[in-house]
């Protein structure tokens, strides 16, 4: 395996030098080992008396701890995005659902007006009856005038009412 991606970097750990080949750049191998180094400084000043590979030890424990944690962290968060990405999916499924629904019923709105301008502008009289309905009021007042009555017209028909 040929090593020209990977970059020779010299860092010192608990005292001791190391070559460290990796992929990542020097700047973030460094960063690394200086974050190792934290750690098992803050494990000797929490107890002055342990020795270098304890502190060593207790420092990955407490790095290992921090990345389970984290990862656990993770794994719930993705859980919780995959969780709103299917709620989303659904809120928008609806949601096309109903602006679906809204066409349809503009266009059955747009269709009945239609239809009423339509109905408003070719028939002057909507009632199919309307031609026998005008020779039966026709046929009344006739007969009420042959009988001298007087004749009276209630909502555009007309009625007899009887003299005396």
């Amino acid at each position: 395996m040929e090593n020209t991606n990977k970059n020779r970097v010299k860092i010192d750990i608990a005292g001791t030098r190391f070559t460290v080949l990796s992929m990542e750049s020097e700047e973030y191998t460094r960063s690394v080992a200086d974050r190792l180094n934290g750690e098992i400084n803050a494990v000797k000043r929490s107890a002055p008396g342990l020795g270098g590979g304890s502190a060593v030890m207790l420092a990955a424990l407490n790095l290992c701890d921090n990345l389970t944690k984290s990862e656990e962290d993770a794994d719930h968060l993705r859980r919780q995005i995959k969780e709103y990405l299917t709620e989303s999916a659904r809120y928008r499924s609806a949601f096309e659902e109903a602006e679906r629904e809204n066409e349809k019923l503009k266009k059955d709105i747009e269709t009945l007006r239609k239809r009423l301008g339509d109905r408003s502008n070719v028939v002057s009289d909507p009632s199919p009856v309307s031609a026998a309905v005008k020779a039966v009021r026709k046929s009344a007042a006739v007969e009420a005038e042959d009988e001298g009555a007087e004749t009276m017209t209630f909502f555009g028909s007309k009625h007899r009412k009887n003299k005396g």
